[in-house]
């Protein structure tokens, strides 16, 4: 995982993050910085530090189901950690035995895990989408972030999505503004569904998961869940007052 700046300095607005095995493409350099875009089209600066500029390595490539793991040098946990991994990775499998796969990173280095990985999401898209979600729960707020090591509003719904094949943009507004995506409302939300809010002046700027019963869950100050109905114990009166728009999920079902 690594971050993707505003502009090609640290001190600048960290504004997404790339996963490892995440593929960029690289539109610009400046000195030790790449303006960079990825999957979802979102343009960034980032350190050539954190990228590999190699050929992709050739094999099956699965991505990690589990939020945290790493990758070692034997299959043993007790052997020398050699990278880090969390939820979303994507690797290249060389072989497995018994419970362990040995991978090769994106800058050719080879190790073992015992990573589970994702499957192809279940028939009930809305209820694997809720499952995944609540995987979450308690996940710390973080500008950006778009890992279980912290999560952004737009990062986090982003994530599940993709998670169960719905590839949404990355910011709040972009996603509201999704084609795909129908118009609905709050009564009629289903689980899966995406409800927006405006909670300052200017476009939406949050962004939560429906499980049903107008309850959601969302990352603010952590993953949560709450409520939109007034006789919850969990109810929060500051996003049901500044509902922007409900959008239903159907087209991708």
């Amino acid at each position: 995982m690594a971050n993707i700046h505003k502009e090609p300095e640290y001190k600048t607005e960290i504004i997404t993050q790339t996963l490892l095995g995440e593929q960029l493409k690289i539109f610009e350099r400046n000195e030790s910085w790449l303006r960079v875009s990825q999957w979802d089209g979102y343009e960034g600066w980032i350190n050539s530090s954190a990228v590999t500029e190699k050929e992709t390595p050739i094999g099956t490539s699965l991505t990690v189901a589990d939020l945290f793991n790493g990758v070692y040098t034997e299959k043993s946990k007790s052997s020398p950690i050699l990278r880090d991994l969390v939820f979303g990775n994507s690797l290249v499998i060389l072989e497995k035995v018994d419970d362990w796969s040995r991978v090769i990173l994106p800058d050719g280095t080879k190790g073992w895990t015992d990573a589970s990985w994702q499957c192809d999401p279940e028939d009930d898209l809305r209820g694997q989408i809720v499952k995944t979600a609540e995987r979450f729960l308690g996940i710390q707020y973080l500008w950006g972030g778009k890992s279980p090591k912290g999560f952004d509003c737009s990062g986090f719904v982003q994530t599940i999505m993709h998670s169960v094949g719905i590839k949404l943009p990355r910011d709040v507004y972009q996603q509201e503004q999704e084609e795909l995506l129908k118009e609905s409302t709050l009564p009629t939300a289903e689980q899966g569904d995406l409800i927006f809010f405006r909670t300052g002046e200017g476009k939406t700027d949050h962004v939560a998961i429906t499980l049903g019963e107008k309850s959601i869950i969302h990352s603010s100050g952590f993953v949560k869940i709450e409520s939109l109905d007034e006789i919850s114990n969990s109810y929060n009166q500051n996003l049901r007052e500044h509902i922007s728009t409900v959008k239903s999920i159907q087209n991708y079902c």
